[in-house]
């Protein structure tokens, strides 16, 4: 028999869940109240530099993020589009203006920023080990174990979806989006085969926990004790950081 040698984490899943999630706090925050396109967009810089960290695969993440890129260039242009205050960039029968292109460009970023964020965390981030976490906290136990089952869906569906993307191919069937009705379609090959199948999933867990007679006790222990590393301390010195940038942008108006 060979050995088997332990899993090696790296960056996000090596940091106690907490640090992780109080860092998705602050980048979440800091994109919603800074007015600093220079500092959105360090923010979203960050998060591709937490991800090599991490040893994300640079590729797969943008990957999985294709569809928020795209919305995120909607949301710019749509922006860029409306606002007609400000200087005229560019004299065309669509009249775009220097802070329309700064408010689509802000609204795009704080887009980018916390849906790229929040799926990194999940990535990153044991369900078990931030349940724990959340336990120590004094949070009742029930509220925590709906985190597990959230960050458990989500590798879940990824799963799902690419077994359906891998039928239809089978099949012939290649969905798109570039029309109501290609939309339509693909609401219909891919969007319903994946919620059912989410849906017989929920079925499945909610009787095995019924089965176990969770929610029996009003509390519930825990088995392990997070460790703080020095990843924890470069994790809240991020954070730190990134919060003290955010308010000083707010109070001294940084572009």
């Amino acid at each position: 028999m060979t050995e088997q040698r332990p899993i090696q984490l790296w960056g996000l899943s090596v940091v106690s869940p907490l640090s992780g999630l109080v860092l998705l706090l602050v980048l979440v925050s800091a994109v919603l109240v800074t007015p600093s396109l220079a500092l959105r967009a360090a923010a979203f810089l960050l998060v591709i530099a937490l991800a090599a960290w991490s040893r994300v695969p640079i590729s797969s993440f943008t990957k999985s993020l294709r569809f928020v890129i795209v919305f995120a260039f909607v949301l710019l242009v749509a922006q860029a589009l409306s606002v007609k205050a400000g200087t005229p960039v560019l004299r065309t029968p669509l009249r775009v203006t220097d802070e329309g292109l700064r408010a689509g460009l802000g609204m795009a970023l704080r887009f980018l920023v916390i849906l790229s964020a929040s799926f990194l965390f999940a990535q990153a981030t044991d369900p078990d080990r931030l349940a724990a976490s959340v336990i120590r906290l004094g949070i009742p136990y029930r509220y925590a174990y709906l985190l597990i089952l959230s960050l458990r869906f989500v590798p879940f569906f990824q799963r799902e979806l690419r077994i359906v993307r891998e039928a239809q191919r089978l099949r012939g069937i290649r969905p798109g989006i570039r029309s109501l009705r290609a939309i339509q379609t693909a609401a219909r090959y891919t969007f319903v085969p994946v919620l059912v199948s989410g849906l017989t999933r929920v079925e499945s867990i909610a009787m095995s926990m019924k089965g176990r007679c969770f929610g029996l006790y009003k509390q519930r222990t825990v088995r392990t004790r997070e460790r703080r590393t020095l990843e924890d301390v470069m994790v809240w010195g991020l954070a730190v950081g990134l919060g003290l940038a955010a308010w000083l942008s707010m109070v001294w108006r940084w572009a």
